[in-house]
């Protein structure tokens, strides 16, 4: 039977109304239930319930309300603000929305000898991480963006974009900035104007910004090799195929690097020849993702069965191990005597450089993932899932403060002689003095 054309059309606009239909019935749907999980404090839940739900009415104002509302419970009033500046734009007549906004605080506390250098925007996205370097802050961002901000003034001087989308910490000096890709590439930009240098393809992602000397970069691959390339030419000087992913970057030192792997080895090589200096690696009971560092002829290093080890350079062999209670991410920190360590079973612990005794430990609200940083002879730390810079004296672990930074903080605490750096989820970057 044919169809004249009005039957037909009719039939359409009956189709697009029952699709209407369905979609604001499922937007409705997921209001409920983001409702439901904002009121019995479920907060990561809510946050996605209302992201689904403004998938398909991405204008609704009730609905960006909603969504800010869950973003400030969860500490993140930068982000807050953004949708519910928006919520009121399109419902200038509700004055709820301008009162959760007036609450919000968005601007970088300051405090405890911390003032506020500058803060920056130069891309809204998620960081993966950042190097200060020769008078400048280089971040990366998940989306592909590597940018370059002047450390004095926080002003962009360079930015470049990476279709592959970036996936690794930068790692810079004075005159080059090496990236790596989830396509497997590492990327060699120039330092002062972001000029691409080079390129070298491996055959897996590459989550680890590579350990640089002034002749060579050690680029871990998560293919499980260590590719050592030459910095004036791009090439191969020697690899280490290990057969594992390698997701953190290695320590080099003047004759030896270390990598850590995920099947739970720390592996030791000659840093010229590629030579292995440990037989078979140092065997823990979980994946190495924390980057070593050496202090006095001993290597200090994470894992992710809970232990920080302390280990003979030279031959692996164990001084000491302590346990803590969860897996532990950031590199220890050297202090004279004492070994700080940070573990995401919410936890920071001084330990004694000799026989890892423990001098004191600090309970964290949150797990921490990135190491501390001593600046002006105190400790400064951030947590994952939380807007504040912790400051704890490391005579005795105590808390003397805290700062809110306006979002969680997803990288950092950098420390240079005269700054702590942080970047925000929200992907702002934050300069202390």
């Amino acid at each position: 039977m044919n169809l004249s054309h009005r039957s037909r059309l009719g039939l359409l606009l009956l189709c697009l109304l029952l699709t209407a239909c369905g979609v604001s019935a499922n937007a409705d749907r997921y209001e409920r239930q983001a409702e439901q999980f904002l009121a019995e404090g479920r907060l990561p839940e809510a946050v996605l319930t209302y992201r689904q739900a403004l998938a398909l009415k991405p204008n609704d104002p009730r609905l960006l309300k909603g969504l800010g509302l869950a973003l400030s419970k969860q500490g993140r009033a930068r982000s807050a603000a953004q949708v519910l500046e928006q919520a009121a734009r399109l419902a200038p007549d509700d004055p709820s929305i301008q009162d959760v906004l007036r609450e919000l605080v968005t601007y970088p506390q300051e405090g405890y000898s911390l003032k506020l250098g500058w803060q920056a925007t130069p891309v809204q996205g998620e960081p993966v991480g950042a190097v200060v370097s020769a008078g400048r802050v280089f971040v990366t961002y998940a989306e592909g963006h590597l940018v370059a901000l002047e450390q004095n003034s926080g002003q962009i001087l360079w930015q470049m974009e990476v279709p592959a989308g970036l996936t690794s910490p930068p790692a810079a000096d004075g005159e080059q900035v090496w990236v790596g890709a989830a396509d497997g590439s590492i990327l060699t930009f120039d330092s002062a104007s972001g000029q691409s240098l080079g390129r070298y393809l491996t055959q897996g992602a590459v989550y680890a910004a590579p350990a640089l000397t002034p002749t060579l970069a050690y680029c871990p691959s998560n293919d499980g090799t260590l590719y050592v390339l030459r910095r004036d030419n791009f090439q191969q000087a020697w690899k280490a195929v290990i057969g594992a992913p390698l997701h953190v970057s290695p320590l080099v030192s003047e004759q030896a690097v270390y990598v850590g792997a995920n099947d739970g080895r720390l592996y030791g090589f000659d840093a010229l020849t590629g030579e292995r200096i440990w037989a078979y690696g140092i065997l823990t009971q979980g994946a190495v993702e924390s980057v070593p560092v050496q202090a006095g002829g001993r290597i200090f290093v994470g894992s992710g069965d809970g232990r920080v080890y302390a280990l003979e350079a030279a031959t692996g062999g164990e001084y000491w191990r302590f346990s803590t209670p969860d897996a532990v991410y950031a590199s220890p920190l050297i202090l004279g005597e004492q070994v700080i360590v940070a573990s995401s079973g919410q936890m920071l612990a001084s330990l004694r450089y000799a026989d890892g005794a423990l001098l004191w430990s600090f309970a964290a609200p949150h797990p921490i993932s990135e190491a501390p940083v001593f600046f002006n002879d105190r400790l400064y730390l951030t947590m994952r899932g939380d807007p504040r810079l912790l400051i704890v004296d490391p005579q005795d672990g105590n808390l003397l403060g805290e700062l809110n930074t306006g979002d969680w903080v997803a990288v950092g605490p950098l420390a240079t002689d005269t700054d702590i750096i942080l970047v925000g989820k929200d992907g702002v970057v934050i300069l202390y003095r």
